[in-house]
């Protein structure tokens, strides 16, 4: 089962971690149930979320700085920021995706089938 959350961002459900929304995106894993959260800018999302994130998908335009907060926010902090930053730096097609799978320990870029 998943469901789809679809901007999202800075919304009142996922800005507090008392709010029942996060204390339920906290325990669907035990469920297996996936969420996709999608959002416009990673700095919408609490840290809370951040932290419970297992696949992260970005599209070309994110700031250095905002890539960075997001690597130190989430689990994706394993691997090395700066080499993912400068991976993903070059991507120049708008369609072209740069994902980040944590629990598999993978990093892809998927170009645009178009």
């Amino acid at each position: 089962m998943s469901s789809i959350l679809d901007d999202f961002a800075s919304h009142p459900l996922l800005k507090n971690r008392e709010q029942d929304m996060c204390r339920i995106l906290k325990k669907l894993r035990h469920f297996n149930i996936s969420v996709v959260i999608c959002v416009q800018t990673a700095k919408s999302l609490s840290k809370d979320v951040k932290r419970i994130l297992t696949d992260i998908i970005l599209f070309p335009g994110l700031s250095e700085d905002d890539f960075m907060e997001l690597m130190k926010e989430s689990m994706a902090g394993k691997f090395d920021r700066h080499e993912l930053w400068e991976k993903y730096k070059v991507i120049q097609d708008p369609h072209t995706s740069f994902r980040i799978h944590i629990y598999a320990n993978k990093v892809q870029i998927v170009k645009s089938q178009a």
